[in-house]
């Protein structure tokens, strides 16, 4: 069959469809344009936006896959195309096909930050700055700790169920309709038990103080000291001086700190400076008749009874102090009236003192004189 040349340019395809896969790509087809005698070479590609107009690409297919990236993801798009014959005339363009909104997969969260939860055991906070949406809006988030997962539609969470003192990893990607994109990752450490040093212990006849460190596990730590039979002092989580404490006495302190995931302790030993008294018993004039300090029994001058409870009981006497004597105070115990009268410059008290005598025992405040001020509030009460 005889066939007519002719120099007329192909007709454009009539029709167009355009979809936008959830990878960003987008695939326009159309059929075959009739090319009126020619071959068509190749067909070219036109996007329009908002009334811009840019070249989409070419192919010597009926169909075009504009690249991810090319195209702006989120903005509305439509294309015509043109056929091209052979030699390189082209036809009129087809008409507008549909719009399509080009769209992939979120980008990476950004700024991602995961710390300790200081008053939550076994937890970390996470935050971050929201990922690119790339066309489609983020529905939510995938926040795995540590291999807990749990989803966010916020921009922070905060895992719970974690181990004390336990290092995670942390990751978290963004999903939006094509689905779930790459993840950020950090780490973190959830709140450990505190742990104490001690480091340096002092003591004064009646207080203690005890120095330490403390790492307190990325939460806050509150400390305190105690020793058996004493009430625990609090302080801060540095040094704590524990009042109260009977002269000459060795101790042992248990230094105590507590956050959210428990509670670390350290010891230390410790004795209490001692605290001595004089035995003080004064004679009257010469030639008075109270002279009571001068009287002997067994050898030693009268003057100060010991007993062994703080009263003036000869059945709980248990000997004599000569006057003068320097004798180890422990503590103060509430007891019997007792006025030295000329004795020790008129003193007089209800307090009596438990001295080291054969053992602990008493002696009245008023027959002793406390060194360093004679203060009795500086004893504890025994």
């Amino acid at each position: 069959m005889a066939i007519t040349p002719t120099a007329d340019p192909a007709r454009p395809p009539a029709t167009m469809n355009v979809t936008a896969p959830p990878d960003g790509t987008v695939l326009v087809k159309w059929p075959a344009a009739n090319g009126q005698g020619n071959k068509i070479a190749k067909y070219a590609v036109t996007a329009s936006s908002a009334g811009t107009n840019a070249p989409a690409g070419e192919s010597p297919k009926t169909e075009l896959v504009v690249p991810a990236g090319e195209l702006e993801f989120g903005t509305q798009y439509a294309f015509t195309v043109v056929a091209v014959n052979s030699k390189g005339a082209g036809s009129a363009a087809s008409p507008v096909s549909n719009t399509v909104v080009p769209f992939a997969a979120p980008g990476k969260p950004l700024d991602l930050r995961a710390g300790t939860v200081a008053d939550q055991p076994g937890a970390v906070d996470v935050q971050w700055a929201p990922a690119e949406a790339n066309g489609r809006p983020v529905t939510k988030y995938l926040v795995d700790v540590g291999g807990r997962v749990s989803e966010a539609t916020d921009t922070r969470a905060t895992v719970t169920g974690l181990g004390n003192g336990q290092n995670v990893a942390v990751k978290v990607k963004a999903v939006n309709e094509a689905g779930p994109g790459p993840e950020a990752t950090t780490t973190a450490r959830t709140v450990a038990e505190p742990r104490v040093t001690v480091t340096g212990s002092s003591a004064t006849a009646t207080s203690a103080t005890v120095t330490f460190t403390v790492d307190a596990g990325g939460g806050r730590a509150t400390c305190s000291v105690s020793t058996p039979g004493e009430p625990a002092k609090a302080g801060a989580c540095s040094s704590i001086t524990v009042p109260g404490l009977t002269p000459g006495t060795k101790y042992t302190f248990t230094v105590t700190a507590s956050n959210a995931a428990g509670q670390g302790t350290a010891t230390r030993a410790q004795q209490t400076e001692p605290l001595y008294g004089i035995a003080t018993c004064n004679n009257g004039p010469d030639g008075d008749q109270r002279t009571y300090c001068n009287k002997e029994i067994a050898g030693e001058r009268n003057g100060n009874e010991i007993f062994s409870v703080p009263r003036q009981d000869n059945d709980k006497q248990v000997g004599w102090a000569k006057p003068g004597r320097r004798l180890q105070a422990y503590c103060k115990k509430s007891g019997e009236d007792v006025d030295s009268w000329i004795y020790n410059n008129q003193k007089r008290s209800t307090w009596w003192v438990q001295v080291e005598y054969s053992g602990k025992n008493y002696i009245p405040w008023a027959w002793l004189n406390l060194e360093g001020g004679d203060n009795i509030n500086v004893l504890p009460t025994c």
